[in-house]
């Protein structure tokens, strides 16, 4: 078995069928016109952990238990972050793996061959007792357990809604100085955040000269710095690595400095960031230091001004340059297995520019195209049997109106708010029937199974055919129809795991999607919003909308419609048998604050 697998995150069919049609994507047409091009049926909901990982296991998330960014605890209705759960025990708070579903990298290796998963969705933390090589992918937190913002360092006054924000204080001319905030240790008196003090020296218009944990960094003006690394020293014997990258933003007038989120540090890490732990070490000494935040390409920066849109993309071009590398030098010696790798920076980019610079948008699929011919021609060369696939978890739409799905379940008698609540701490819950927690997921609130729960059995199979009828029915003051499809957790999931999920899926129109209020569980003003974000396309809507694709070194005409569930066969051989999986128990909720903190840097919420 010989099996190589390009997975291109929001890889879009209509714009590769529209782009292909002008001749501009010949590599990938290649494929075509040898009959192994299809559009791939993904899963319900089309969000980028969810449909990885079903493309992975060939399961639904009834298979898998990852229905949504967000859950909820039944019990208390707390909300907590699916693709980085936690447990308390002994050693005090630890991360766990989202899901134990068998995936065809798992298959691979029982098979007696190697396999390798590179930056793939909600496979941290690494499972060290699985003979399978990972980097893991979106899901991974920083060093604070979160998934990651950055820190802006100014010498004016601002305020960021996420970034965090340090001052630089003048201590002299030309220098300045401040903290970077760090991670959190057990103090006396609570929790204790390290930092590490820096200096900026101004040396001319164009350059400073960065100083911190006894590193000197050159910073030209608009141009990210190298990765560093950094040590914080959280007690007598305990030091926390981290790697970060700087840009210097202004040194006009506003002294401005921008700090990447501080992310794990592969060689010095204290959670099982990599199986095996020499794996990541080895690529980092080989080809090179690399970002490891499951979601790098910094788009929290980006919406909040603290990079220019060039910033961004230049961040982004190098992510995606250095990923190359480590795929091309993997290669070399790969004889036989599995190797996949993730490329997400084309999903980051359609987020900022899909709805109003399709030329940036373009440019990237060109870019990837490039890619493709470059891995193809190395392909090409090997001698004998092999399977070589290229796909993508979904496609891409206008997101141009947010949906605040409870307050639309306010205003249709639903839900009932205390006077004064904005979240799900403010229900009645002794008068409230549905509640949405996620992007695309709303929960009866049934009795016996949630804490409060008033919905009694023999009336739950007309609740939802009444919320079915209704949302289908909801439009904008436009009349433009807001949801495409609600679909029932019986109709679409199977396997263990389907009474966890949501008894309700909303697919959304194109052009909708739910607010990021509604995937916390709040509850705004209204039940429309018009949609002003730099953030002006998404997913995360009805799956007929977004279908994703599919490309083979095989001829796919004859194998009908292809989905998700065939990727396993596809990539091995094989389907999988997940009888293995027990029933499952539910992660605990966390509090509110708690979850907004760990959600800070994923752009959706």
């Amino acid at each position: 078995m010989k099996t190589l697998i390009l997975g291109f995150d929001s890889f879009d069919p209509a714009v590769f069928e529209r782009m292909a049609g002008q001749n501009l994507l010949p590599n990938f047409q290649k494929f075509a016109n040898q009959g192994g091009y299809s559009r791939l049926d993904v899963c319900s909901p089309p969000q980028t952990e969810v449909s990885w990982t079903s493309i992975a296991t060939g399961a639904d998330p009834g298979g898998h238990g990852i229905f949504d960014f967000v859950h909820r605890d039944p019990a208390t209705y707390a909300p907590f972050v699916s693709i980085l759960p936690t447990k308390k025990g002994i050693a005090g708070e630890q991360f766990v793996p989202p899901y134990t579903a068998k995936t065809f990298f798992e298959e691979a290796a029982a098979l007696g061959y190697p396999a390798t998963a590179l930056w793939w969705p909600a496979m941290f933390p690494a499972r060290p007792e699985l003979p399978v090589m990972t980097l893991p992918g979106l899901g991974t937190p920083d060093i604070r357990g979160q998934l990651g913002v950055g820190t802006l360092f100014t010498s004016e006054n601002e305020t960021k809604p996420k970034t965090s924000v340090a001052k630089l204080e003048p201590e002299g001319r030309n220098r300045f100085t401040a903290a970077l905030p760090g991670p959190q240790t057990a103090g006396r008196e609570g929790p204790r955040t390290i930092v590490l003090p820096l200096s900026l020296e101004v040396i001319d218009g164009k350059l400073a000269r960065l100083t911190i944990d006894k590193t000197q960094v050159d910073l030209r003006l608009g141009e990210w710095s190298e990765i560093v690394e950094l040590k914080f020293k959280a007690g007598m014997l305990l030091n926390i690595h981290a790697i970060t990258k700087f840009i210097l933003t202004s040194l006009n007038g506003t002294v401005r400095l921008y700090a990447l989120p501080l992310q794990i540090h592969p060689a010095h890490t204290i959670w099982h960031y990599s199986s095996s732990g020499s794996f990541a070490k080895k690529l980092w000494n080989e080809v090179g230091p690399y970002l490891t935040l499951g979601w790098p390409q910094d788009t929290t920066g980006l919406e909040e001004g603290c990079i220019t849109d060039e910033q961004f993309l230049d961040l982004c071009a190098k992510i995606f340059e250095r990923r190359i590398q480590i795929l091309l030098h993997l290669m070399k010696n790969f004889d036989e297995g599995v190797l996949a790798s993730i490329f997400d920076d084309l999903d980051r980019v359609q987020h900022m520019f899909f709805h109003d610079r399709m030329d940036i948008v373009e440019d990237w699929y060109k870019r990837l195209d490039r890619f493709v011919g470059d891995v193809s021609a190395k392909v090409e060369a090997w001698g004998g049997k092999y399977r070589y696939l290229i796909l993508s978890d979904h496609g891409f739409s206008d997101f141009r109106k947010k949906a605040h799905v409870n307050r639309w379940l306010d205003d249709n008698g639903y839900l009932v708010m205390k006077n004064g609540g904005n979240d799900l701490s403010g229900v009645d819950w002794g008068k409230t029937k549905a509640y949405a927690v996620g992007l695309n997921s709303v929960y009866l609130n049934i009795a016996g199974r949630e804490g409060q729960g008033i919905v009694q059995a023999n009336d739950i199979d007309g609740l939802l055919a009444d919320l079915k009828t209704k949302l289908s029915a909801w439009k904008d003051e436009d009349g433009n129809t807001v949801v495409e499809k609600v679909r029932l957790k019986h109709e679409i999931y199977s396997g263990p795991y389907t009474r966890f999920g949501p008894d309700l899926l909303i697919g959304y129109a194109s052009g909708f999607r739910a607010s990021s209020e509604t995937g916390l569980g709040k509850v705004p003003a209204e039940s429309l919003e018009p949609n002003r974000d730099h953030w002006g396309a998404d997913h995360c809507m009805d799956a007929d909308i977004v279908p994703g694709v599919i490309f083979a070194n095989r001829d796919l005409t004859d194998f009908g419609g292809i989905s998700f569930r065939d990727i396993p066969f596809l990539a091995i051989g094989k389907h999988l048998d997940q009888s293995h999986l027990k029933p499952p128990t539910q992660a605990a909720g966390e509090g509110q604050k708690n979850l907004e903190e760990r959600l800070k840097g994923l752009g959706y919420l």
